[in-house]
């Protein structure tokens, strides 16, 4: 019976991780499927993410490659999970190549967040360049895409750039990952996702606590 039992617990073991780690070949084909889909690739990269980075905002909303969320359920920065080595520096970035909207992407890409040096997972003690602000589509924009993006520093870095004023508009405009990801001598990014938002009624408040304006 003794015998059994471990054989039956190792074997459950071996079922587990078989699972998991169809799941996470799964999540990857899949976040690269998606980008692929919704043109990500090339508007932003060149290549799709190696991993699925898994993005939950406070709510308890887990997000989902290319579903569509509301920017009131978007207000606060989300929880971010990788494949991280806690001894490695992160660089984090979300963008919108859809500013101020797909068929008219004049902005792109614009900025929503950027974090380096975040040691491991800890995003809280990585060092801001711009503050998260979520997504804020204008009323007649239709559909726009927003990705989020984890990079592999080689070490610590020291940049040049300032951190940013939320408040300017010309600081997160134009925003070309893909130099400022050369520039610092990192890889393709190592995971991502992406979702969709449209305009709702919070969009205006947003815009009024950032910029002091109305739309």
């Amino acid at each position: 019976l003794k015998g059994f039992a471990m054989h039956f617990h190792y074997g459950f073991l071996l079922c587990v991780l078989c699972f998991t780690s169809i799941r996470t070949e799964q999540d990857e084909l899949n976040v690269r499927r998606v980008m692929k889909e919704l043109e990500v690739i090339p508007d932003v990269l060149k290549e799709p993410p190696k991993e699925l980075l898994k993005v939950r905002f406070d709510n308890e909303l887990d997000i989902e490659e290319g579903k569509v969320y509301m920017p009131k359920d978007l207000k606060f920065p989300p929880k971010l999970e990788w494949n991280a080595d806690p001894e490695t520096y992160y660089t984090i970035v979300m963008l919108s190549p859809d500013a101020p909207s797909r068929e008219n992407p004049m902005y792109r890409s614009w900025l929503h967040w950027l974090v380096v040096n975040v040691p491991g997972m800890d995003v809280s003690k990585g060092q801001p360049i711009s503050e998260y602000f979520g997504p804020l589509p204008p009323k007649d924009s239709g559909l726009c895409r927003y990705v989020v993006l984890v990079y592999q520093q080689s070490d610590k870095l020291d940049v040049e750039e300032k951190k940013m004023d939320l408040k300017s508009a010309e600081d997160h405009s134009n925003f070309d990952v893909e130099r400022f990801t050369q520039k610092y001598e990192m890889n393709e990014p190592l995971a991502g996702n992406i979702f969709q938002s449209k305009w709702d009624d919070y969009v205006p408040e947003l815009m009024k606590m950032l910029y002091d304006v109305s739309e």
